[in-house]
């Protein structure tokens, strides 16, 4: 009883400070906590456009979900962009990163300017010129290629080229955000730590895999964290891309709700759809902030 009165006693002494918070709160619970509550409710309905007549069919959404074969494939697809883009966008990032590292600091704010402005243009800007690179007929890709004897490939039509120009577009403009952290983690490195370790003669190499990597080890789970999410919700390259096919070959989870919701108008099952990729994600998230926690121990 005490207790609970000190704490309203605190927050009657702090209500200034709560009032400069509400909006976001606000703003929070109108435009996401109540979208989503709605969003899970209504995946146990059956329903279309009219919301108003919709019919409550319990959990025969999910089960028909897993029966469908156009949701199992996109849910593959999926998982595969993640494993797939993930790494590689690490991978290129941080080897982007170290190779920018040593240079001065006016070449290094070109480099990252230079990077960055993908990520800002974003997914639908780099769409529209990726498919003018990647057309079959007239693109710049094909182009180059003629050059060396190689067939014209449609792109971005057929199966597996489209999963994998989807990949390659995604990648570039998703390097962006994880070099400038990188070179961020890199520059708190202590240099003193570096210079010792050349004093005792250590390579390049072995500075980067003994000292460097370990030391931005945080950094890479961040960006491992951020990303793999980003990814999960991948939809605007497809939809400007290739619209999920050819034969859903390269359709996501988001995109497929977008097609159910929007094209179909099978709010219910879209909705389904988006409560099994928000648990995915969380279960995700739940195991890289484990893995996070036991990297700071």
């Amino acid at each position: 009883m005490q207790e609970s009165a000190a704490l309203r006693r605190k927050i009657w002494k702090h209500r200034g400070d709560y009032l400069f918070i509400a909006p976001g709160y606000i703003v929070f619970i109108a435009f996401m906590l109540v979208p989503l509550l709605f969003a899970i409710g209504l995946s146990f309905y059956k329903a279309s456009f009219n919301l108003s007549a919709r019919e409550f069919v319990g959990f025969l959404q999910y089960r028909r979900l897993f029966q469908d074969s156009v949701f199992l494939k996109a849910l593959v697809n999926t998982v595969t962009y993640t494993l797939v883009i993930v790494p590689a966008t690490i991978a290129v990032s941080l080897f982007i990163a170290l190779s920018i590292d040593p240079l001065n600091t006016r070449v290094q704010a070109f480099f990252r300017a230079a990077f960055y402005l993908p990520t800002v243009a974003g997914g639908v800007v780099l769409s529209i010129v990726w498919l003018w690179i990647l057309n079959p007929t007239y693109g710049l890709l094909n182009y180059f290629l003629g050059w060396f004897g190689v067939e014209p490939v449609s792109w971005i039509a057929t199966t597996p080229h489209s999963f994998w120009a989807v990949c390659l577009v995604v990648l570039t403009f998703t390097i962006g955000e994880p070099i400038i952290l990188f070179l961020a983690g890199l520059a708190a490195i202590s240099r003193e730590l570096l210079e010792s370790a050349v004093l005792e003669g250590a390579s390049n190499f072995q500075i980067t895999l003994r000292i460097r990597l370990p030391l931005i080890r945080p950094v890479m789970l961040f960006i491992l964290a951020t990303q793999t999410i980003r990814v999960f919700q991948l939809w605007e390259v497809i939809f400007m891309l290739t619209q999920g096919g050819p034969s859903n070959s390269s359709t996501s989870l988001v995109f497929l709700i977008y097609q159910t919701a929007f094209i179909a108008a099978r709010y219910g099952k879209a909705s389904a759809i988006g409560v099994v990729l928000l648990l995915i994600i969380f279960v995700v998230t739940l195991l890289q902030m484990r893995l996070w926690k036991e990297s700071d121990l």
